[in-house]
This record gives structure tokens, C-alpha cells and sequence, in this order.
């Protein structure tokens, strides 16, 4: 990895930073809304009745964000790659913008269609656009499915990037498992394991996540340094 741009690393910084944030606001708002997820489902007029704003658009909007950050995050990592690297750092970037194309194209849905039918009470055509039964079997949970698989390959793919010191070698172990742990979201709809196991994935997913995002920023900052001092010296 070349270090030589300043905007790239300075920008890398702050979205690696939202993107954790978000992540965390997210992964703290859906674990409170899993009761609402997984309650039993008494059919659509009911779900209408008992629908919460609140607690719906509370890890809605983060996950709407979401990709937009890791999308700017990715373009300065991209940027930043050695040429010998490109290939890796390219393939990085198309599945971020797959990613943030689909996603961003799914909770926006959930935001303008879903939420304010919901609370008109305009509830026909909406089943297969809720997260609920028969999710993930349904128009969001397939577009999650998709979306996240785009996502999960970027780290993958990003992961090649990452050879080196102590720090790197840590981006790329926690890049890489956070992109195969994430892979269940899309395998999970066609072999779906026990709600125990994807529970114990998804956890493992956000601290590994929210792990690599940190590591990431404090390369940012130590690349940013170092390229202060070497102008210095220059």
C-alpha cells in the first residue's frame, strides 16, 4: 500500500470513523428491535396497528447511511493501493458500489414506501416488503441478501491489500473474516442454519466490523503523519 495522497487519507479517516459509528448504531438499534423481528406474526391489519415508528427508523436510517460512508471509505482505499495492487483494490470498489447501489436502494424503500403506508394504514402490496414473516424470504431480504454478499466480497477482496506490519496484517485478518462471516446474510435465505448460530455470526460480524473499522482509522492516521513528516523532511 503507497501513501501519497493527503485528501485520500484524511477522508479515509473521517469515513472510516461514520462508518463505525454507524455500524454501531446500527448493530445497538436492530438488537433492541429483535423482539418486533421475531414476535409471531397475527397478520398484516394487526402488524399495521402495532407498528412503532420509532424503533423501526432507529436502525433503518444507519443502515441507509451505511454504505455511503464505506463507499467513500473504499474509494481511499482504492486510491491509495500500489499499483502492483489495483486489480484487488478495483474488484474492492466495484463491490462497494454494488453494495451501496442495492442497499441504499432497500432501507430508502423501507423509509418513503414501507413507513408511510404503515402508518396510513395502506397496507395492500406491502407483505413482501416488510421485515417480517415471510422474511427473509421476501423482496428487503433478498435484496440484503444480494447487497451484503457485494459488501462481504469488498472486505475480501480488500484484505489483499493489507500486507506488511504488525497493523496491516490485522486489517487484513479482521478485513477477511468480517467479509466471511458476513456471507451468511446471503446464504442463510437458500440453507438457513438455527436461529442460535446466526445469532453467535452476527455478533462475531459486528465486533470484527467495528474492529477492523478502528484498525483502519488508526492506519489513516499514522499514513497521514507520516506523509506530514516526510514533507518535513523533503
Amino acid at each position: 500500500m503507497t501513501i501519497k495522497n493527503k485528501t485520500a487519507q484524511q477522508l479515509g479517516f473521517w469515513s472510516a470513523v461514520l462508518t463505525a459509528i454507524m455500524l454501531l448504531w446500527y448493530a445497538i438499534a436492530f438488537g433492541l428491535y429483535q423482539p418486533i423481528l421475531h414476535a409471531p406474526w397475527l397478520g398484516m391489519q394487526t402488524y399495521a396497528d402495532t407498528f412503532e415508528v420509532a424503533p423501526f427508523l432507529a436502525w433503518i436510517i444507519p443502515c441507509f447511511l451505511l454504505p455511503f460512508c464505506f463507499l467513500i471509505m473504499m474509494v481511499c482505499i482504492h486510491t491509495l493501493a500500489s499499483e502492483e495492487n489495483k486489480v484487488w483494490s478495483l474488484l474492492t470498489l466495484i463491490c462497494a458500489i454494488a453494495y451501496t447501489i442495492i442497499i441504499s436502494t432497500c432501507y430508502y424503500i423501507q423509509m418513503v414506501v414501507v413507513e408511510y403506508n404503515l402508518v396510513h394504514h395502506s397496507t395492500e402490496g406491502l407483505t413482501l416488503l416488510l421485515f417480517a414473516p415471510p422474511y427473509p424470504h421476501s423482496i428487503p431480504g433478498a435484496m440484503e441478501g444480494i447487497g451484503y454478499l457485494f459488501m462481504s466480497l469488498s472486505f475480501i477482496f480488500a484484505s489483499k491489500l493489507f500486507p506488511g506490519d504488525k497493523l496491516t496484517k490485522w486489517i487484513k485478518w479482521t478485513f477477511l473474516f468480517s467479509g466471511l462471516t458476513g456471507l451468511i446474510v446471503f446464504t442463510d435465505p437458500l440453507f438457513p442454519l438455527p436461529l442460535v448460530i446466526t445469532l453467535i455470526d452476527a455478533l462475531a460480524n459486528a465486533i470484527l466490523l467495528i474492529s477492523s473499522l478502528i484498525l483502519v482509522c488508526i492506519w489513516f492516521t499514522k499514513s497521514n503523519k507520516a506523509s506530514i513528516h516526510n514533507a518535513l523532511v523533503e
